[in-house]
């Protein structure tokens, strides 16, 4: 009786429509690259001149994510000081407000988006702490750190353009982490990275593969070139070093366009682009 059932089965089974058998074997769908959520603050700066360079690169940087990269706006947060005229659709960059960004972030970021945190402001290093300078209470390197892994993306890119920023890539690095700084931790003098960052973006001679896209490492390369030639053209003496880290390993590169040859730093940032991201 059993083997009758059996055969019986096996006939029904043979007399269903092609393929649905196979439904059940189907390899899974690969997950699509998803969405990019970014977060840029500001921090205080007491230099008028430098004040206002860095609210330039916040509104730079805001063209950048929304216009270039098309970012929705309900993606990305600012945060600036109480007197930047970047203001406009911006909240107060003190530590609460960056808080609540970071948290409500972390509960929207899925699996297989991108997340971006870029930093520009002052900073100083205090009993081996990197402090950014807000409005109100600092925040500290590690509080930053503990509170940026709460975002779980498939893939995270850090940047502190700040005096001492290198002192925070040991915390800050990780698996599937880009953290780029505009100096090393012995260099106490506000960078201008961003200054020369953002239009290497754009510009077309970074791109030196020639496949018509210009990567992070692209950018980070010809960034880090431009602000040597601005120190060797004024004989000074140099106060900022551009460095990378995306091995996660948390020490960083000051030339990590050597990857090939150096086998660290570089490789990620080579296949990471700003302005080519899916939305």
């Amino acid at each position: 009786m059993k083997k009758i059932k059996f055969i019986t089965l096996l006939i029904m089974l043979s007399l269903q429509a092609p393929g649905t058998i196979a439904t059940a074997a189907a390899e899974p769908e690969i997950d699509k690259p998803g969405d990019t959520y970014v977060i840029i603050a500001s921090g205080i700066n007491r230099d008028p001149e430098e004040r206002q360079a860095k609210d330039k690169a916040v509104m730079g940087l805001r063209k950048i994510f929304t216009e270039y990269a098309q970012i929705d706006p309900k993606r990305l947060k600012v945060l600036v000081g109480e007197n930047s005229f970047a203001r406009k659709n911006a909240q107060i960059s003190t530590s609460e407000n960056l808080l609540k960004a970071i948290a409500e972030t972390a509960k929207t970021v899925k699996p297989n988006d991108r997340f971006i945190f870029y930093y520009i402001g002052q900073a100083n290093i205090v009993a081996s702490k990197l402090r950014f300078n807000l409005p109100g209470e600092d925040m500290t390197h590690q509080e930053l750190s503990k509170q940026l892994k709460k975002i779980n993306p498939a893939q995270m890119l850090i940047v502190l353009d700040c005096p001492g920023a290198g002192l925070a890539v040991k915390s800050m690095a990780g698996p599937n982490r880009i953290v780029i700084c505009g100096a090393r931790s012995d260099q106490p003098y506000s960078p201008r990275f961003s200054e020369f960052f953002l239009p290497a973006i754009l510009d077309n001679t970074a791109d030196t593969d020639g496949d018509d896209r210009v990567s992070l490492l692209e950018a980070f390369t010809l960034t880090s070139k431009n602000i040597n030639d601005l120190y060797e053209k004024q004989d000074l003496l140099k106060t900022e070093t551009p460095i990378l880290e995306d091995d996660g390993d948390g020490i960083p590169s000051q030339q990590p366009w050597r990857y090939m040859l150096d086998k660290n730093d570089g490789l990620v940032a080579s296949k990471f682009f700003l302005i080519e991201i899916k939305q």
